[in-house]
C-alpha cells in the first residue's frame, strides 16, 4: 500500500473548505457522467463508444472502497507512525483515507497510535469541531487513561454486585461516573444524526441503556419492578466496548454465528 501521498495536517477552518472543494469535484463529475449517459441515448453514432466509456467510469467507481488499514480501531500502519507529528497526537487532524475525503470528517490517532474518526459537524447542534470543550472532551475519550478508569469502573461495579449487602450510595456513585463517560462521548461525538456519532455505534446502545435503566430504578419502586434489577447485568458487557480486542473479536463471532445461520437456512 502507497502512503506516500499522506499528508497530516490538523484540522483547521481551511480543512473545511477543501472539503466542500472536493465535494463540488464530485458533484461536477457525477453531472458529467450523467451528461454522458444521455448522449448515448441521443448519438446513436457513437452509442457503442459511449458504453464503453460509461463502464469503465462505473467500474472506477465501483473499486473504490475504504482502506482497511485506516479503519477505525486499527493501528496506524508502522510506515506512517515514523512520520506522524508527536505534536498532533490526540489532535484532529485532516482525513487520511481518500475514501472519505468528501465527507465532513476528522481523524484523531492517540498516543498508540490508534485511530479514532468524528463528524466534523457540530455535535449536539452546539460544539463544532474547533469548540475548545469539544476538543478537551476528544482528548479525554482518546486518552488510554480514560479507558483505564471506565474499565476499573465496571469492574468495581461487578465486585459490589456480587455482595448482597451494598451500600447504596454505591450505585449513585457509578451512575455519576457512567453519566460523565457517557457526556464526554456526547460532547465529543455528537448523538445520534450523523456518522461517527454516539449512538451509531451499537457498542454504545448498551452505555445509553445502562444509564436510562439505572435512573429509572432511582424514582421507581424496585418492590414492585424488581425486574428492572436484572439490566444491572448488563454493566458487566460494557467490558467489551471498552477493550479494542475484546470487541474485535465478539464482532467476529456475532459474524460467525449470522453465516452458521444463513447456511444453516440453505
Amino acid at each position: 500500500m502507497n502512503y506516500k501521498s499522506i499528508v497530516f495536517r490538523e484540522f483547521t477552518q481551511e480543512s473545511l473548505q477543501r472539503i466542500k472543494h472536493y465535494r463540488q469535484e464530485e458533484a461536477e463529475q457525477i453531472v458529467s457522467k450523467q451528461l454522458q449517459q444521455q448522449t448515448i441515448y441521443e448519438d446513436d453514432t457513437n452509442k457503442k463508444l459511449h458504453l464503453n466509456k460509461l463502464s469503465k467510469d462505473k467500474s472506477i467507481e465501483s473499486n473504490r472502497t475504504p482502506n482497511k488499514e485506516l479503519a477505525v480501531g486499527q493501528t496506524l500502519p508502522r510506515v506512517l507512525q515514523h512520520r506522524f507529528p508527536s505534536e498532533l497526537i490526540g489532535k484532529p487532524i485532516e482525513e487520511i483515507d481518500s475514501y472519505y475525503r468528501t465527507q465532513y470528517v476528522f481523524v484523531v490517532v492517540d498516543r498508540s497510535h490508534t485511530i479514532f474518526r468524528f463528524s466534523a459537524t457540530r455535535a449536539c447542534f452546539i460544539f463544532s469541531p474547533f469548540n475548545c470543550f469539544r476538543r478537551l472532551a476528544i482528548r479525554i475519550l482518546t486518552h488510554s487513561f480514560f479507558n483505564t478508569i471506565v474499565m476499573l469502573t465496571i469492574l468495581s461495579n461487578c465486585i459490589f454486585m456480587t455482595l448482597r449487602n451494598a451500600p447504596e450510595v454505591t450505585e449513585y456513585i457509578f451512575t455519576i461516573i457512567y453519566t460523565f463517560e457517557a457526556l464526554i462521548k456526547f460532547i465529543a461525538r455528537g448523538f445520534i444524526l450523523q456518522k461517527y456519532t454516539f449512538l451509531r455505534d451499537p457498542w454504545n446502545w448498551l452505555d445509553f441503556i445502562v444509564i436510562t435503566f439505572a435512573y429509572i430504578t432511582f424514582f421507581i419502586n424496585l418492590g414492585k419492578v424488581a425486574v428492572l434489577r436484572t439490566f444491572r447485568v448488563l454493566r458487566a458487557l460494557k467490558t467489551v466496548a471498552v477493550i479494542p480486542g475484546l470487541k474485535i473479536i465478539v464482532n467476529a463471532l456475532i459474524q460467525s454465528f449470522i453465516a452458521l445461520r444463513d447456511v444453516a437456512i440453505l
